[in-house]
């Protein structure tokens, strides 16, 4: 058997030239501007929603509405549960009730927030104080405040959502170092309720 030094050589560098532009083929030229889409997200509420910075934490009734306030904003582009806006409404609260803010797997709200979701719809909530002796100022550094709250669905593609939703929400707070803050808060449904 006859070699072919030459022939071996040819054939690998046969091989050889085809893999390499394989290789090179698959880069981006150098020069070739890219193009990028970015998609911002939907503000939640369309920008509706009141914040943390809208409390006065100097002031009791402040810092009270804004959270009854901010306890009932959901937006539903975002929020997977109603549990998403108590998540938000930490940094009115103390460290301990921050803590057992816990989003959980499954949303318990029902049908409206179904209904509003379909349509990326947000809630839009207004509060009015419970009249009685449920709001009072138990000590200097602690409180109660309680509202009713009722909210409307408004959504982004024009869909009206008859399903509004009232509830009674009780906020207790105490003030450290001159700011109060939210140290529990608990709620009754009243959407059936005329």
């Amino acid at each position: 058997m006859t070699r072919h030094p030459f022939s071996l050589a040819a054939t690998l560098l046969l091989c050889a030239v085809p893999l390499a532009a394989c290789d090179s083929s698959s880069e981006a030229p150098q020069n070739s501007p890219e193009a990028t889409v970015t998609t911002a997200p939907p503000q939640l509420g369309e920008g509706t929603f009141t914040t943390p910075d809208d409390a006065d934490r100097t002031d009791v009734e402040s810092t009270a509405e804004v959270a009854a306030l901010m306890l009932h904003s959901w937006d539903t582009t975002t929020d997977r549960t109603e549990t998403a806006a108590a998540i938000r409404t930490k940094p009115l609260m103390s460290p301990d009730w921050a803590a057992n803010q816990i989003e959980p797997e499954r949303n318990a709200a029902g049908a409206p927030w179904l209904v509003a979701a379909e349509h990326q719809g947000y809630s839009t909530p207004s509060i009015v104080p419970v009249q009685g002796d449920l709001n009072q100022d138990v000590a200097p550094d602690k409180a109660i405040r309680a509202y009713t709250v009722e909210w409307t669905w408004n959504t982004r593609d024009g869909t009206t959502v008859h399903d509004a939703g009232r509830r009674q929400i009780t906020l207790y707070l105490e003030e450290h170092d001159g700011q109060w803050e939210v140290v529990g808060h608990q709620s009754r449904d009243m959407s059936k309720t005329p």
